[in-house]
């Protein structure tokens, strides 16, 4: 009865490895889509800048358009002007539009410096958001087929552990599925030198005994599994 559990153990065993490897996948994806977000996120952030940026030097540029134009009429009134303290107020405007011209090219060589960089910027995490994404597809399609595959051989064990489930007795079956259950692992484990190799606890010499001599079945007095020696 021991054997036939210890083999129930090892279908266990195989069903929850399965289990958690349901679990585990779809957490995997969630991360990684969590990842493909936050990239996606970023670029649309750096794309929102650039734009903004673009609309900025577009107004600088605009002024800059007037400020020239506005040169330019300076420079013929200058031609025109009649008096001495027209010409100096001719020129006045004049050097003020100069010097505000420089500012506006000033502003503009920078804004263009740092669109620059903020393209770059935008081109690489345009690249990593589209590679991530294409490579999160694969993973999902790769995901899906062994997600069918644990699915299919999951049923396959758990027909096998009805069938090996059935030949053991309804009572000793209860106490191993309680134990199993609470551990979600071992529910039957060797007894090595006098300790529970679930535990590593000591067995009370007596019950070592009882087990040794392979009479009915024991529990551990500390964790509650089932306990047997193997036999050489």
């Amino acid at each position: 009865m021991l054997d036939r559990l210890v083999h129930l153990q090892e279908t266990d065993e195989k069903i929850v490895a399965f289990q958690r490897e349901e679990e585990q996948i779809p957490r995997e994806l969630e991360e990684r889509e969590r990842s493909v977000g936050l990239l996606e996120q970023e670029r649309s952030q750096i794309k929102a800048a650039l734009e903004e940026l673009e609309k900025q030097i577009g107004g600088l540029n605009i002024e800059l358009d007037e400020v020239k134009d506005h040169q330019r009429r300076c420079q013929a009134r200058a031609l025109a002007v009649k008096t001495q303290r027209e010409y100096q107020a001719v020129q006045r405007e004049s050097d003020i539009a100069k010097k505000r011209r420089g500012e506006l090219e000033g502003q503009i060589k920078e804004f263009l410096e740092e669109k620059k960089v903020i393209e770059e910027n935008y081109l690489e995490v345009e690249s990593r958001a589209g590679g991530e994404a294409q490579t999160l597809e694969k993973d999902r399609s790769e995901a899906d087929s062994r997600l069918k595959q644990i699915q299919a051989e999951r049923e396959d064990l758990e027909k096998t552990r009805a069938v090996e489930a059935s030949l053991i007795d309804p009572l000793l079956l209860g106490k191993y599925q309680r134990v199993f259950e609470r551990y979600r692992g071992k529910g039957v484990v060797r007894v090595s030198g006098g300790v529970c190799n679930g535990c590593y606890m000591t067995i009370p010499p007596q019950l070592y005994n009882q087990v040794l001599a392979q009479g009915g079945v024991h529990q551990c007095p500390n964790c509650g599994r089932i306990i047997y020696v193997e036999q050489a």
